[in-house]
């Protein structure tokens, strides 16, 4: 993608800088430099150049290491990244966070992500995640919500992302929360999709009435698992 200024080498560097730094206590941080993105809309990158703090997410791949190699993929899909620190850089890191063990282990809210993935490799799948939009813009005037992509921007996103879908060659996309859902309706993948609420804590009340129980982790984690296993037995 165009607006993305890199080489390959340089990303090859960025990944190998994350997975370094998995077992270290807490999340250590990952920067690049700021013009690792540019806009090619003028207004928005004026926003760009003084926000106080950006984030990108890189792509990232889980499966269990059983020798076997010819897995179907799942591709799950999230929103944007996030970053409520102020930085001269772009805050990087992977959809969730998943790229700590302390995020896979520690952390409530993303420890039940991870488990949820674990349960889509337990089937026998690769699982691929990734975002809809890959940079994540604070909003200057109100720290640290996020400032809307334009329009252009957007399109972008969205029509590099169908083309990173389908090299996957996925049996099926799963997206949490309503962004993420309706990010892809338009983009005629002919691809089995699982629609889910977010697992944050954010769409409790979702959940509590999906499940017709008390959204606690366990909960989540057990009605996901059922549900899934449900649904994708077929397509293995």
């Amino acid at each position: 993608m165009r607006d993305f200024r890199y080489n390959r080498s340089e990303l090859e560097l960025l990944y190998k800088e994350v997975i370094n730094d998995f077992d270290k206590d807490g999340w250590p941080p990952h920067f690049v430099r700021r013009d690792f993105f540019k806009s090619q809309y003028k207004d928005f990158q004026k926003t760009y150049e003084i926000s106080p703090s950006i984030a990108i997410d890189l792509p990232s791949l889980f499966e269990f290491d059983d020798g076997i190699n010819d897995k179907p993929m799942i591709v799950v899909l999230g929103q944007d990244s996030k970053s409520d620190q102020d930085s001269e850089q772009i805050s990087l890191g992977t959809p969730y966070g998943l790229h700590h063990k302390g995020s896979r282990e520690i952390l409530g809210r993303t420890k039940l992500y991870f488990e949820m993935i674990v349960a889509l490799l337990t089937l026998g799948y690769r699982v691929y995640l990734t975002d809809v939009y890959k940079v994540w813009v604070c909003d200057p005037n109100r720290p640290y919500y996020g400032v809307k992509l334009p329009r252009v921007d957007q399109e972008k996103f969205t029509s590099t992302l169908k083309v990173e879908i389908l090299a996957m060659n996925p049996v099926a996309l799963v997206t949490w929360g309503k962004e993420s859902a309706n990010s892809v309706k338009e983009l005629d993948l002919n691809i089995q999709h699982l629609i889910f609420p977010h697992p944050s804590g954010a769409a409790n009340g979702t959940w509590k009435k999906l499940m017709n129980q008390s959204p606690t982790h366990e909960n989540k984690l057990a009605y996901w698992s059922s549900e899934i296993s449900k649904v994708l037995s077929k397509s293995i």
